[in-house]
């Protein structure tokens, strides 16, 4: 099935569900940091943690969430892992309800920053490349950061500046996808010279 048909019935799906359920933007924010993040999330720990933060286990995702839904957020979970690890990653954003008619990664962006909330103490925040790749999703997911952000800036509009942050995100992504990947080089070992025993 082509990744616009599911989307398009994982959005309805979706819209379908409790009150507080997720839009499909947010859900793939959520999804995309839980693949790209310190510690790659199973499906089943991203369905608990945004639709049954209470359950913990497989029996319960089967038990409370209709089985097509289930069908639908596993591919949605596959592809992202996919796209994450050959480096084809797209973020799923809404068109925005204005005159521009231009993406809006606020939804998505916010989806991304609550699984990063969750597993806060993972994420190395201190670290200057984690802060400079997470950069486009905070200033995109909190107006606050982001007119500060624009205020220090004079040669650049607010929507020009809008669509170059959106334009980072996929980069973001799989960047620390690769930054959290990356193994540690093994330290040759230390070849020690002296007397030779007999």
């Amino acid at each position: 099935m082509p990744a616009e048909d599911y989307c398009d019935e994982l959005d309805g799906l979706l819209a379908a569900e409790e009150a507080d359920a997720p839009g499909l933007d947010e859900l793939h924010g959520f999804i995309s940091a839980a693949l790209c993040g310190p510690r790659v999330l199973s499906f089943s720990e991203c369905v608990c943690a945004v639709f049954l933060p209470e359950a913990g286990d497989d029996a319960a995702i089967e038990h409370e969430l209709p089985a097509r839904l289930i069908q639908l957020l596993k591919q949605l979970y596959e592809e992202t892992k996919r796209s994450i690890d050959d480096g084809s990653f797209l973020p799923i954003v809404s068109c925005a309800q204005d005159d521009e008619g231009g993406a809006d990664a606020g939804q998505w962006c916010r989806g991304f920053l609550a699984c990063m909330e969750q597993g806060r103490a993972r994420w190395k925040l201190d670290n200057d490349r984690v802060l400079e790749l997470v950069t486009p999703v905070v200033l995109l997911g909190d107006e606050r950061e982001f007119e500060r952000a624009l205020g220090q800036i004079t040669a650049i509009g607010v929507e020009d500046f809008k669509q170059q942050l959106l334009e980072e995100l996929s980069s973001s992504v799989c960047g620390l996808g690769r930054l959290f990947r990356r193994k540690p080089s093994g330290r040759r070992p230390v070849r020690r010279r002296g007397v030779k025993k007999t």
